[in-house]
């Protein structure tokens, strides 16, 4: 095609920014992070199967988790990806991004091996390796994107804007360089593949495109399963529904293409099944122990539209994308229909998690591997005749968006944005602030409790007026005063007494161990001078969550900064904590106050739940 060299010096421009970013930000970056962190978060269990099974041989991944604990310098360090099938350990994540990085894991031994270095799967070489894998195929899926635009006719300013829009418009640029080792860039990369051999398939009906397209959609499932749902997509590849019909009719009667496409698809997701029967003895297993989907409650209006992560408020990009749905209408109803289904159909499934947010992260993560489709869309909007304009009015358009996300991208690298517990309030606080005035200015936590957690009974409520003496509590700090919320008591606060009462009670009472409790609490709160309350921090601590080890984490009482003055309001919280298997371990909630300022708290209630 004759206008592809320009989209092509495009993408390669793209590719040395990436990688300069990449080597001064990750690789030569005295701070944090830096390359110690390449292989962070779920991205080690994706990534545990390469060192455990090639350095190991070991299919338990206990040497792989006695590693990690030495490099996190935790001591009684679990894996979060570790779970158990009956008596054995295995790893909860599937195989598709260890097969994809298994090339980079190689050189990264090789290097390791001719410098001295340590071959462990974690020393500078493989982070380093693993790294650049990620980019590797950040820009494969990037020019399988471009492949697949040009099929559909888009102009090259079009095909050229689209690609700068969806890498540095949305948080793809972020999961490309600050947490490479999550799935969703493999994802993007196995789902444009697949459908670019799609088209490939469509147009020449060879057995070698069915190879390849069986490939790519076996990878694609063997990295998330539920990326499976692109195959609703095949009928948008064609142009009509009578080449659609044509095409069915021919690939009746040339059976081995179709042969072809199964057995390559069933051969990459059969050796899930193998490592499956190689870590448990079962060839068939549900991996997410104590995790799944509500189905019948999905939260989709908080996928979307939540101050706390979601899609089209921290990545409103993707709700311009949506528009190109319009031109399909009018051209295409097939192509329309197979569309909106699937992108119905992967909102449900993604909204249908247990953990609607996806924990900790930046914006709404699992809908990265569909940013593919939704480029085309935002590609189709801006090449269709009704919404066609010079290029340069969709530069105008799109330029905000892009600068939204990096600002947001700053900001959470930098402690502005809250990992897991924005909310409307904190949203309107930092939006597209820079100033070192936002950085780590929000408080608060808002998690909600894991799959397993019964939070229809709690296993302990412990409420206190300061009134009367309360089960638990300590009398730290009771003061009598007629600025009490309720009562004539309430817990007072200053650089003389700077803990509240708390409670201090026993693990065991709250649950069997070893387990995780869930912790909600509310208080009231009233500030003597302005701000008194902003240096509060909500303290948990345990001393010896596990024999021999203490647990201790802080987080600010007010959501953001408050400037109210001898009004009472209301502070709550709630989180997971972590996995106690000492019954004997004391755990402690209270209030510290590190201001020093003058403040009351009145009408504390701390509530437990467990299994």
């Amino acid at each position: 095609m004759v206008h592809t060299k320009p989209i092509n010096i495009v993408l390669f421009c793209m590719i040395a920014f990436m990688l300069a970013f990449f080597l001064s930000m990750r690789v030569f970056n005295d701070g944090v992070p830096g390359w110690k962190s390449i292989i962070t978060s779920d991205g080690r269990g994706y990534y545990a199967y390469l060192p455990a099974l090639i350095i190991d041989h070991d299919a338990t991944f206990s040497k792989v988790a006695e590693r990690e604990a030495k490099l996190l310098g935790y001591r009684h360090y679990k894996p979060g990806y570790l779970v158990k099938s009956g008596n054995h350990s295995m790893n909860k994540y599937f195989a598709g991004e260890a097969l994809l990085l298994l090339p980079f894991f190689l050189a990264g031994t090789f290097f390791a091996w001719i410098s001295g270095g340590e071959i462990n799967g974690f020393s500078f070489f493989f982070q380093f390796f693993i790294g650049l894998g990620t980019l590797f195929y950040l820009f494969a899926g990037l020019n399988f994107l471009k492949k697949i635009l040009e099929h559909f006719h888009i102009r090259p300013g079009v095909v050229t804007l689209t690609l700068i829009s969806i890498l540095f418009g949305t948080n793809l640029f972020y999961y490309s360089l600050w947490q490479p080792t999550m799935s969703h860039v493999f994802s993007f990369f196995a789902i444009n593949g697949f459908l670019w051999f799609t088209v490939i398939a469509i147009q020449n009906r060879k057995v070698k495109s069915a190879l390849w397209m069986g490939l790519f959609l076996g990878l694609a499932g063997l990295i998330r399963p539920t990326n499976l749902a692109v195959i609703l997509l095949v009928p948008f590849m064609f142009e009509n529904r009578l080449m659609l019909r044509q095409f069915l009719h021919k690939a009746r009667s040339e059976k081995l293409p179709i042969l072809i496409f199964t057995l390559s698809f069933l051969a990459i997701l059969s050796s899930q099944v193998m490592l499956w029967y190689m870590q448990t003895g079962h060839f068939a297993v549900w991996s997410y122990q104590n995790e799944g989907f509500n189905f019948s409650r999905p939260e989709i209006i908080n996928v979307l539209f939540s101050w706390k992560k979601g899609l089209f408020i921290y990545t409103p990009l993707i709700l311009v994308a949506l528009f190109g749905l319009i031109p399909l209408v009018i051209r295409s109803r097939m192509r329309f229909i197979s569309m909106a289904g699937f992108l119905m159909l992967s909102t449900y499934v993604i909204a249908s998690w247990w953990n609607w947010y996806y924990g900790d992260g930046f914006g709404l993560r699992p809908f990265i591997d569909y940013y593919g489709i939704y480029a085309i869309l935002l590609a189709l909007l801006m090449n269709a005749g009704r919404f066609r304009a010079n290029v340069y009015v969709y530069i105008v358009i799109l330029s905000p968006f892009i600068l939204l996300n990096l600002v947001q991208t700053w900001q959470y690298t930098h402690q502005v944005i809250q990992p897991n517990s924005m909310n409307k309030a904190k949203f309107r606080q930092v939006f597209m602030r820079t100033d070192s005035a936002v950085i780590n200015c929000l408080g608060g936590n808002e998690e909600i409790a894991s799959f397993n957690i019964n939070l229809h009974q709690p296993a302990g409520v412990f409420p206190n007026g300061f009134e009367k003496p309360a089960e638990g509590w300590n009398t730290n700090s009771i003061v009598e005063t007629r600025r009490a919320y309720s009562g004539n008591h309430a817990g007072y606060l200053d650089s003389l007494h700077q803990f509240s009462p708390g409670i201090a009670i026993r693990v065991g009472q709250l649950s069997k161990l070893p387990a995780a409790c869930y912790v909600t609490g509310e208080l009231m709160v009233w500030d003597s001078t302005r701000g008194a309350s902003n240096g509060a921090l909500v303290v948990l601590s345990s001393d010896s969550i596990h024999p021999g080890e203490n647990w201790w984490q802080g987080f600010k009482l007010n959501d953001v900064p408050q400037e109210s003055l001898k009004t009472w309001r209301k502070c709550t919280f709630s989180l997971m904590l972590p996995e106690f298997s000492n019954p004997d371990g004391i755990l402690k909630v209270y209030i510290w106050n590190t201001g020093k300022k003058p403040m009351l708290v009145d009408d504390f209630v701390v509530r437990f739940y467990g299994k």
